[in-house]
């Protein structure tokens, strides 16, 4: 009976059940969300293989400051909030204090950024831009480096894109379904959470205020999202309690680097041709290119989700833009314009895949661009290794990955140093140079910070000071000078040991080392 079946389905050309569900999965794999995972994985475990087996950096200077505030975890912190810390904390829990315990949620955060933008540029354009969005935030030189540091921005990143995706759905719905209750409280929820990774999530309800007061005005008659806003705000509650138990120098820091940091050095025409050179660079030149031709071309589009994603994306980058003429803006600090920018450019670009006999030459130049892309993005991963193959013509004091070279090498020969003397104070007058070396330091001797040199408060100003009295110091400094505040301190400080390490015949780091003793009390 069922061959009978069988011969029967195969006569009347329909497939047999085991063929049909080949067929359906097949179609799961190559046009749903089958294949986007796979990739994404594939993506993900090659990078948690690269950082655990072949790395060749250290912890860059503030991301071995953020593991080190776990030292004295905190409701919050001086320069940032404190979500960051805290992820490091369980992932480090998890996986030890090794690089891949600290970069944990920034791999997983990278990996959920393609997914998401995927997602947007799906339900925007369809699945072909849906892909061009996937490859565009996989290959961008930003996340693909950029990504693989644990900052506020690998935290901020997927959370804000998830809430992207959650207004790209409501603008499609008619106002009944797009002002569900659910869908605003998960935004607040969002919104709140990247809050507590970096200030510049708050952003998003005057860009959201905006909008609406231009194309939907009477959803700000509505209490979902007003009531979303109070969600937000509600999960900054332990940076408020900080702040105020602190003298609120955290809103303090804030408010001196959106003065401009007392910058004198830069500002005018110069420093905002650096700000968009910057941005070429981490979108990659040929993609920066249509990333600009391709908001001035969504702008004439008149869906409500495509017109709030060039508008987020413009007012971010065109406002930090006005903020380069005053200061110089890091190549960072657009990123959450610049990633729905990329997006931006996957929808139109799936709009003009659809034409493919008019536009077949901007597929052919996206195509190059994007290979260039991932070159760079590979480079990336060892830039003095393709500086010293000749493929990247770039000086090393030019050369973007400079602040993390050499930590290890320099930790572990004053590690060795260190193991000779009974019990030890490592002292210095830079964070940057401090953090690196307390992660990458074998043996765990105790490091203290001096703010020797009047520099802007950070930190570690707030933690308890160490008694100097009866301790052997060693004062630590990529300068070949003892500050004269340190030198106040002892009755007798000494030059000791200058260390230096190389790669591929050049110097990556050198620090100076002073010994000093006869300790005049804590300063």
């Amino acid at each position: 009976m069922v061959g009978m079946i069988r011969t029967k389905l195969q006569q009347n050309h329909l497939p047999t059940p085991k063929a049909a569900a080949q067929v359906n999965w097949q179609r799961t794999l190559t046009q749903g969300w089958g294949l986007v995972w796979l990739l994404t994985l594939a993506v993900l475990l090659v990078r948690v293989a690269y950082v655990q087996f072949y790395h060749p950096y250290g912890l860059a200077p503030d991301e071995a400051q953020y593991w080190s505030w776990l030292a004295h975890n905190d409701w919050s912190f001086l320069t940032k909030p404190p979500l960051t810390t805290w992820l490091i904390g369980i992932s480090t829990f998890l996986l030890g204090d090794t690089l891949l315990g600290v970069k944990l949620f920034a791999l997983l955060g990278q990996a959920t950024v393609s997914v998401l933008g995927y997602a947007i540029a799906r339900k925007v354009a369809g699945r072909e831009a849906g892909w061009w969005a996937w490859i565009l935030l996989t290959t961008a030189p930003l996340i693909a480096g950029g990504g693989l540091i644990m900052s506020p921005d690998a935290i901020l990143l997927p959370l804000w894109l998830g809430v992207m995706l959650s207004m790209v759905r409501a603008f499609g719905k008619n106002d009944e379904k797009a002002l569900c209750w659910g869908r605003w409280l998960l935004i607040g929820a969002l919104i709140g959470l990247g809050g507590l990774a970096k200030y510049s999530a708050a952003a998003f309800y005057p860009l959201l205020g905006v909008f609406l007061l231009v194309f939907k005005r009477e959803w700000l008659l509505r209490p979902q999202v007003w009531v979303s806003g109070l969600v937000a705000l509600a999960f900054q509650l332990p940076v408020l309690i900080w702040n105020m138990q602190n003298d609120w120098v955290g809103l303090g820091h804030v408010l001196w680097q959106a003065g401009g940091a007392n910058d004198e050095r830069h500002g005018g025409l110069a420093t905002l041709g650096e700000y968009v050179g910057a941005q070429a660079l981490v979108l990659g030149p040929v993609v920066f290119c249509f990333v600009v031709w391709a908001l001035t071309r969504c702008l004439k589009r008149e869906d409500l989700a495509t017109r709030w994603l060039v508008w987020v994306a413009v007012a971010i980058l065109a406002a930090f833009a006005v903020l380069s003429l005053t200061t110089k803006v890091q190549a960072n600090w657009p990123v959450l314009g610049s990633v729905v920018a990329l997006i931006v450019l996957a929808i139109w670009l799936g709009k003009a895949g659809q034409g493919r006999g008019k536009h077949w030459w901007v597929l052919w130049v996206m195509g190059f661009g994007i290979v260039l892309n991932s070159v760079l993005s590979v480079m990336l991963m060892d830039t003095y290794r393709a500086r010293y193959a000749g493929l990247l013509p770039l000086k090393p004091k030019n050369d973007p990955t400079k602040d993390l070279r050499g930590w290890e090498d320099i930790g572990n020969i004053l590690g060795l140093l260190l193991y000779k003397l009974d019990n030890p104070l490592v002292l210095s007058s830079r964070y940057q140079t401090l953090a690196p070396l307390m992660f990458h330091t074998p043996g765990s001797p105790e490091f203290a910070y001096m703010n020797a040199e009047d520099k802007r408060l950070n930190e570690y100003d707030l933690w308890p000071k160490p008694e100097l009295k009866g301790r052997l110091v060693v004062y630590v400094s990529e300068k070949n000078v003892l500050p004269e505040k340190v030198k106040a301190l002892f009755t007798t400080c000494a030059p000791w040991h200058t260390l230096g390490v190389e790669e591929y015949g050049v110097e990556t780091r050198r620090i100076s080392t002073w010994i000093c003793w006869g300790g005049r009390g804590s300063y």
